[in-house]
């Protein structure tokens, strides 16, 4: 190349490279005025300006300052978002001081990406309408892309190191209760987008200490909306542990959750706290079961656990109140055994707490939730009693209480209840109907102290009653209805009937046996709070049986007079009436020779109110009264 074109083309090389120089100058110098701009600009307007039109709330701020560089510095004070037209609260959103670095890069692609964040006092305030939606759904929802406050999860940033303190979070129910979950102290952790990453907090929930220790998919993956995000979490109280393993649909709306969940309470003090409620109990629970919620439906489906060292399991779902109504609990549990004393000693302190005639008729506050029950058990123990295979289904709905059906085994055959508790000015009325079937009546003596041996055959039985009172004890004095108590295919100790009726020749013989039964009626009007018996019968082929008298049942005590009609008896008996009194646990009996007992034998007109179903019963036994 000739020399003149070698200088040319070195004097161009040199133009182009200060040229090049020069213009980079140019562009630091700007870029360094821009910084220098930035960092001495208000932007407080315009940063309060375009967060309102990103949300469609309004949004303030104290104080706003920005550091130029990369990662890029955010500091501000007293910043508020508007809550929705509807909400309770001026304010959804108050955080007291913010301080971050922005990574640059991400946000040409839509993305926050915060180094180093720092929050505090920071309070939210949730809340449903009465259609359901939340406050915290902002604008139109949009669907990923940048945001300076998430309106979904597709706008979700990057957290590589935050730490929060001093946040107060309440939810509001739409049936009107206030959640209250405070944060002392949050920390979240991660290597970048595509790693997991870790939820620390300590804080409570309705004053409930907890602490939550959870590691989660990838941010990357939480603003993945087509795929559920997974999470596996522990929250630790002070009695009670719980963990979590599975996904959301929605994680910021803790929406669309399927996962399994697994309980260890060594008390129910943190379960009942974190419901609202003040009371103790001293009752150990543990359980696992697939958990679901989808809106206002939440689920504990094939549950499994153990409670006060019983085996059970079953299903649990909630249905959140709509505005200004009751939740709704659904309850179906199988149970081993319950202990329905030790129960209610639980609840008060070791202390039993046995229903008694004080207690409320219609307790209040049983309007607060709906509740449906199914519950199963082979062996139920209450009231020192204990009952067997025991079926209890019903629905407490608007404080008021359908018994659909409480059965459980008596003497090998079934006592079933069903009826209603609704409350009025008194206080309430119930209204109960009772049916015993297929019951051995060897069996129920048994159970009343005999041998078994006086009497057998099948025992049925049904009862119609009504109580009306403020307390159990009022009810138990202000009561009206009927009961009648059958025998089919009996028999009876000859021994028994010749005590009846007082035979001279049971003083000479010591042979035994027994007599068929060809009926047996007991017919028993009550009316407040006393039982009439009339008739009663008892019809064998050696002799008739009949007999009358009162039951009081608040005063559990009994007196009845039994005596043998002359024509049905042998030309030895001395046809002796027998007055059995008493109190129940204590009931003597003893011959009342010259009395006049000629109404024992005679029809008893109140038969004639059964109600048709009872009626129909009585007529059916083939005796002649």
């Amino acid at each position: 190349m000739p020399t003149d074109q070698r200088s040319l083309a070195g004097r161009i090389a040199r133009g182009a490279g200060i040229a090049v120089a020069g213009l980079v100058v140019l562009l630091l110098l700007a870029a360094a005025a821009g910084a220098a701009w930035l960092s001495r600009a208000d932007l407080k307007p315009v940063v309060e300006r375009q967060a309102s039109e990103a949300l469609g709330r309004r949004v303030t701020l104290g104080s706003f300052e920005m550091r130029w560089g990369d990662p890029l510095g955010i500091e501000f004070a007293d910043l508020a978002i508007a809550n929705a037209s509807w909400g309770s609260k001026p304010d959804m959103v108050r955080i007291g001081r913010f301080s971050a670095l922005l990574d640059l890069a991400p946000l040409l692609h839509g993305v926050l990406r915060y180094q180093r964040l720092r929050v505090t006092d920071v309070t939210v305030v949730l809340e449903r309408d009465a259609a359901g939606r939340g406050n915290w759904k902002f604008g139109s929802g949009g669907s990923g892309g940048f945001a300076l406050v998430p309106k979904n999860r597709t706008q979700f940033p990057t957290l590589i190191d935050f730490a929060g303190q001093h946040g107060l979070i309440t939810y509001r129910t739409r049936g009107g209760n206030v959640l209250r979950i405070a944060l002392d102290r949050v920390a979240i952790s991660s290597s970048g987008d595509q790693a997991p990453a870790r939820l620390l907090a300590a804080g409570s929930y309705n004053d409930v200490a907890l602490q939550l220790d959870a590691t989660t998919d990838s941010y990357a993956a939480l603003r993945d909306a087509g795929q559920p995000f997974g999470a596996r979490l522990t929250l630790a109280g002070r009695d009670t542990d719980l963990a979590f393993d599975g996904t959301f649909r929605e994680p910021l709306d803790f929406e669309g959750v399927r996962g399994e969940l697994s309980i260890d309470a060594r008390t129910l003090d943190d379960i009942l706290g974190v419901m609202g409620s003040k009371t103790r109990a001293d009752l150990p629970l543990s359980a696992t079961g697939i958990f679901r919620r989808d809106g206002d439906h939440w689920a504990l489906a094939a549950a499994k656990g153990r409670m006060m060292q019983s085996d059970f399991s079953g299903d649990l779902a909630l249905l959140e109140g709509r505005a200004g109504a009751p939740d709704d609990l659904d309850l179906r549990l199988d149970i081993e055994a319950l202990d329905a004393d030790k129960v209610a000693a639980a609840f008060g302190g070791g202390k039993s707490n046995a229903p008694g005639t004080a207690m409320p008729l219609h307790p209040k506050g049983l309007d607060a939730v709906n509740l449906s029950v199914d519950l199963a058990t082979p062996r139920l123990a209450a009231a020192g009693y204990t009952l067997r295979t025991v079926i209890l289904q019903g629905r407490l709905a608007g404080g008021d209480v359908e018994l659909k059906q409480l059965s459980f085994a008596l003497g090998g055959g079934t006592l079933s209840i069903a009826g209603t508790l609704a409350g009025d000015d008194a206080g309430g009325k119930a209204a109960l109907q009772g049916r015993l079937a297929k019951a051995d009546m060897s069996e129920i003596a048994r159970q009343l102290g005999g041998t078994g041996e006086e009497i057998s055959g099948r025992l049925d039985g049904r009862a119609r009653i009504e109580l009306h009172g403020a307390t159990i004890g009022d009810a138990l004095k202000a009561n009206a209805g009927a009961v009648v108590v059958t025998l089919r295919d009996g028999a009876v100790a000859r021994s028994l009937i010749e005590k009846v009726s007082a035979d001279l020749r049971s003083l000479f013989r010591s042979k035994s046996g027994n007599v068929r039964v060809s009926c047996l009626l007991g017919v028993m009007i009550v009316r407040d709070g006393i039982g009439v018996v009339s008739p009663l019968r008892l019809e064998t082929p050696d002799a008739i049986v009949v007999g009358a008298g009162k039951l009081d049942i608040a005063g559990k005590r009994l007196e009845l007079t039994v005596k043998t009609e002359r024509d049905s008896t042998s030309f030895f008996a001395l046809d002796i009436p027998i007055r059995i009194s008493g109190p129940l646990d204590a009931i003597t009996a003893q011959p009342l020779a010259g009395s006049d007992e000629s109404w024992l034998a005679q029809s008893d007109a109140a038969a004639g109110v059964l109600p048709p179903d009872l009626r129909s019963m009585a007529n059916d036994t083939g005796c002649r009264d």
